[in-house]
Parts: C-alpha cells; sequence; structure tokens
C-alpha cells in the first residue's frame, strides 16, 4: 500500500504520524445517571431540569424534578451527552443546568483531550453501533461499549482547531434553521390573514363566496396510475407521489402517469392528512393517495393553500378524505385576488426553499470536511519537524483564528460605502477591533509608514474571501500611477453575517459601535487613530511612563510620513480616544 509520506498505517487507516490510536476508556470516563424518583417529576417548572433520553433531541415535554439533589449529576452547557437507548448520537447539551437522568450518559475528560473534538469523532463510530445492533425493539448502549470504541487522536492543538471549524459549520446550519423556522412561521401567518379575508390586498373589494366540494373539485381515479412501493426504481421516466411528506418516492417507466393540468394537481394522503402541490406528471404510489383537480374558474394552487389550512382531525390511521368533501370552502370570487394571494405566498414559499437549499449545501460541506478532517487527510495545524538540525531556526506556525475571517467580512459589509475605504481603512479598523475588544484575530503588527501593519494576516483575509466568495477584491489604477485596492460584499456575504450573530450581543453591539464611528472618518483619520492606539498600547506594555506630549512625541517618531499630519488634529484623536 502507498503510504504518504508523514502519515502511518494503523487499525483505523491510514493517519499522520503524529495522530494516537487508543481506546477511548483511557482517555475519559462515562458517568451515566441517576434513576430519580418519578413521584418528584413535575412539568410545572418547580425544581431543576430534568435530562431523559428523549430531551436529547426534543423539548415537546419538558421534566423538572423537585426532590434531593445530587451534585455530580448536574449537567451544565456545552456537555456532551449521549442517549444509552434508541438514538446513539452524541449532543452538545445547551440548554441550561439540569440533571443526568439515568439511561443518559455524560463524557467526562480526564486528559489533554478535547471534548468538542470527540463529540464530532463519536458520530460515525456510534452510528456504526446503532446499526450493529440488530433489528432489536429497543437499542442498549452500555459503558464497556463506550470505552472500548478505538479512536484516532491528533495531538490537543490539532482537535481544537478541527473542532472549531466544524463549530463553525454548526452554527452557520443552525442560524439557518432559526431563519426558516421565523419564516414558516411568517408564512403561517400570512396564510391565516390572506386566506380567510382577514386582510385583503389592494384594489379587490369582490365578495368572498362559500363553494361546496363539488363546486370545486374534480376527483381523480388513480386505479391504472398506481404502482407498488417495490417496483420503485431510483432513475426513471415518470416520478412517483404518494400520501407522506416526501414529494418524490422513486420512479416507474411501467406505469401511465396521471397528466398534470396547467395550473397543476393537489394531493391529499387519506391516512396522513397531509396536503401536496404537484405541477408536473406523476404515477402514484400508495393507496390512499387521493388526486384532485380544480375546475376551470379556479386557481389550484390557492386552494391548495387554503386545504392546508383546514382543520382535519386525527383519527390514527382511518380515512380523512370525507373531511375533504364536506368541508365547505369560502374563496374570492375574483380569481385575480386568488392569484394574487397565491403570488405572495408562493414568493415566501420560494425564499424558504432557498434558504433550505443553502442550509443543505452546509450539510454536506460538513459532512465532507469531517470525512476529512476527523481522518487526517486535510491538516489545520501544521506538523513540526521531529528532527532540526543544529543552528536552524524552528519556524513558527502562525495560526490566524476564523474569527478574523468573520469579523473582516463584517467590516466590509458594513463599512464599504465609507469615507477613504479600501484596504488600508479596513487592516486599521481590524487593528482597532482586535486590541479595543481585547480578540484574538492572530495578528502581528509590525511598525510601518502608516502606521500598524500585518500583510500576512491581510493576505489571508485575502485567501478566505476567494475561497468562499463573500467578498470581492476590487483593484483600482489612481491617476499618480498606483493601485488602489478596495472590498465590496457579494450577495454570499449572507453567510459570514449569520456566523457573526453567534458572537454575544453586547460584543456585536461594541465592534459596530466602533464601526461606525471609523465609517465617519477618512482613512487619515483611521490611520492616526490606529496609529496612536498602537503607541499608546505600546507604552502599556513596556510599563513605561504615559502623559499625552509622551504620546504625541512617540505618534511623530513612528515615522517621517507622520509630520504630514497638523499636531492639533493629532490631539484630537488623542481626546477622541
Amino acid at each position: 500500500m502507498n503510504i504518504p509520506q508523514g502519515y502511518k498505517q494503523t487499525e483505523l487507516g491510514i493517519i499522520p504520524e503524529d495522530w494516537e490510536v487508543v481506546l477511548l476508556g483511557s482517555g475519559l470516563r462515562f458517568q451515566t445517571g441517576y434513576p430519580f424518583q418519578s413521584s418528584y417529576f413535575n412539568g410545572d417548572g418547580i425544581g431543576v431540569r430534568l435530562i431523559r433520553n428523549r430531551d436529547l433531541k426534543s423539548d415537546d415535554s419538558i421534566t423538572y424534578y423537585s426532590g434531593a439533589i445530587y451534585n455530580e449529576f448536574i449537567v451544565n452547557n456545552y456537555d456532551i451527552l449521549i442517549g444509552m437507548d434508541g438514538d446513539f448520537m452524541p449532543c452538545v447539551w445547551d440548554k441550561g443546568v439540569a440533571l443526568l437522568n439515568q439511561r443518559v450518559g455524560r463524557l467526562i475528560v480526564k486528559n489533554d483531550w478535547s471534548p468538542r473534538y470527540l463529540y464530532y469523532a463519536l458520530q460515525e463510530p456510534l452510528k456504526q453501533k446503532e446499526q450493529g445492533t440488530g433489528a432489536t425493539t429497543v437499542k442498549h448502549l452500555s459503558h464497556s461499549d463506550i470505552e472500548r470504541i478505538l479512536m484516532s487522536i491528533p495531538p490537543s492543538k490539532e482537535q481544537r482547531a478541527i473542532a472549531e471549524a466544524l463549530s463553525d459549520v454548526d452554527g452557520l446550519i443552525a442560524a439557518l434553521d432559526k431563519k426558516i423556522a421565523k419564516k414558516r412561521l411568517l408564512k403561517q401567518g400570512a396564510m391565516q390573514q390572506l386566506l380567510t379575508g382577514k386582510k385583503r390586498l389592494p384594489g379587490f373589494t369582490d365578495e368572498w363566496v362559500e363553494k361546496s366540494f363539488a363546486d370545486i373539485f374534480i376527483h381523480i381515479s388513480t386505479r391504472n396510475h398506481q404502482i407498488d412501493s417495490s417496483l420503485y426504481q431510483s432513475v426513471g421516466k415518470y416520478p412517483i407521489v404518494d400520501q407522506g411528506q416526501i414529494p418524490i418516492v422513486g420512479y416507474t417507466d411501467d406505469v401511465e402517469p396521471i397528466v398534470c393540468e396547467q395550473d397543476g394537481t393537489i394531493i391529499f394522503g387519506d391516512h396522513t392528512r397531509i396536503f401536496k402541490y404537484v405541477n408536473y406528471n406523476f404515477c402514484v404510489g400508495a393507496d390512499g393517495t387521493q388526486v384532485l383537480f380544480c375546475k376551470n374558474n379556479m386557481c389550484t394552487k390557492f386552494i391548495y393553500y387554503l386545504c392546508c389550512i383546514m382543520e382535519i382531525p386525527n383519527t390514527g390511521y382511518n380515512r380523512h378524505y370525507k373531511y375533504v368533501k364536506d368541508n365547505a370552502y369560502t374563496i374570492p370570487s375574483n380569481i385575480k385576488e386568488q392569484q394574487a394571494i397565491v403570488t405572495i405566498l408562493s414568493d415566501m414559499d420560494k425564499e424558504i426553499a432557498d434558504l433550505e437549499a443553502q442550509r443543505d449545501k452546509y450539510r454536506l460541506l460538513k459532512s465532507g470536511m469531517m470525512q476529512k478532517l476527523l481522518t487526517g487527510q486535510i491538516r489545520l495545524v501544521k506538523q513540526q519537524a521531529k528532527i532540526v538540525p543544529l543552528g536552524v531556526e524552528v519556524p513558527v506556525v502562525r495560526e490566524i483564528p476564523v474569527a478574523t475571517h468573520i469579523i473582516a467580512g463584517h467590516i466590509v459589509n458594513r463599512s464599504h460605502k465609507s469615507r477613504g475605504w479600501g484596504r488600508t481603512k479596513l487592516q486599521k479598523s481590524l487593528h482597532l477591533i482586535g486590541y479595543c475588544m481585547q480578540l484574538n484575530l492572530g495578528n502581528e503588527y509590525i511598525r510601518n509608514t502608516a502606521g500598524p501593519d500585518d500583510q500576512q494576516l491581510m493576505n489571508y483575509i485575502d485567501q478566505k474571501f476567494r475561497q468562499y466568495r463573500h467578498v470581492n477584491k476590487v483593484c483600482e489604477k489612481l491617476p499618480d500611477g498606483k493601485t488602489h485596492y478596495s472590498y465590496a460584499p457579494t450577495p454570499m456575504i449572507q453567510d459570514v453575517e449569520m456566523a457573526y450573530e453567534k458572537y454575544p450581543k453586547e460584543l456585536r453591539e461594541q465592534i459596530d459601535a466602533l464601526i461606525d464611528k471609523l465609517n465617519t472618518m477618512d482613512l487619515a483619520g483611521a490611520e492616526i487613530l490606529s496609529t496612536l492606539y498602537a503607541v499608546w498600547n505600546n507604552r502599556i506594555i513596556k510599563q513605561e511612563h504615559i502623559t499625552e506630549d509622551l504620546l504625541i512625541a512617540d505618534f511623530y517618531a513612528w515615522s517621517t510620513h507622520k509630520a504630514d499630519f497638523e499636531e492639533a488634529r493629532v490631539r484630537k484623536a488623542l481626546n477622541y480616544i
């Protein structure tokens, strides 16, 4: 087998030479919860929240415990928990202080391993264990199952880098999920207003009329267009639609399709109570799939939306079609009003679908990242050479955190139309934000004519902007022959903004307030401010005496270029600081 240089063959496959293969039990203790007495359980918020197996994935039914508390079973945010029955997938607890109930486990790390790295690295082994338990009614996980998992463990610095990279993608996915949920609520509210006539669109005053099922629908027989699920194909001429939530469940070449009307078709699940709108020819895949065409004087998609807010009681796995047939439908008499309402709701649907597609893209990206990062195929931390000849200086690996790219992209989005905007002003803004807010942006500024300068940092930012296409770098030739570099956000800058929203609100407000102040300044103002901050910071670091006159002197001693600025302006900037 051809093993790349710097890698080795192990029982887990080919991994980097500086990674270890260890049993999970050698580096952590797996603690299971306590069997708290159910007589003290309540759903009224009395006592401390209790974590049961089902609570790891859902907040549908929150349980509290009001009895005696044992401190060793208290869980805090960012603890890694694993359900020991059913779904073994780990989760990061983020819902505050709670008690660990029986059949829920917690990872307690004993050495320098990163819990967050273990959270990601454990997902595939636990998935394999879940699949290997067979078709038992309830799947169980034990202490020894966890402790005997064989893991590849990178050096601690690389563990943290991997965890941070994957956490950033998780943050983007979570932000999109939150945005999608908000858009769905907005759409639901709009449907309740527009489809009931509570809110009328401008220009429409015609009355709404009540219609029966027979006034609106034509029921289509599916007998000659139905196919058994055992005959589904992954590809084929015609898509198959059933009564479930998934739009297309398979394909077939063997059954003649139902020819969809130009205005679309409505599908109703007799057992599932699910409505779907279809605008392509299709075959039917399951008994209980009801197909409805609308009559010519109706807008089919309006009727579909109207059906979606219909209240149909859940009677279990029974037939529910009778509720659709017996229902009365109140609709606008003017079909143009129906179509106008459909336009608004369809636009909202498209916005949600676009967000879902973007989220799914990030999920695929994360899956690929996990495959590469957790096996060492891609390294985030450069491996140090094992042998260094005498007299040769060991190069220091420069680490620039992901936060730098996020903050830089946010500055571009907020400042690209400000006075004196360009590469220099972006750098000065980063310098001030990093130091004023005490953020680790991986900056190592050197003394340069125009103030603190870090070209390696700026090259990193340029590379990230190109890689993710969040920002375009603009090159402009000036009349004096010099080249001016600037930055402009692309539509994909929203990815950066969603990541930025993960930071605490107070920190974001402080950063934005500073950016807004810098936006009122031209490039010279930003340079003066940045240089003054640097000389002041230098005196603090060296524990030297600080007065206003000394800081002004340091400013002009920075470079001969500083003589271009009037002392009154420099003193005004110092007072501003």
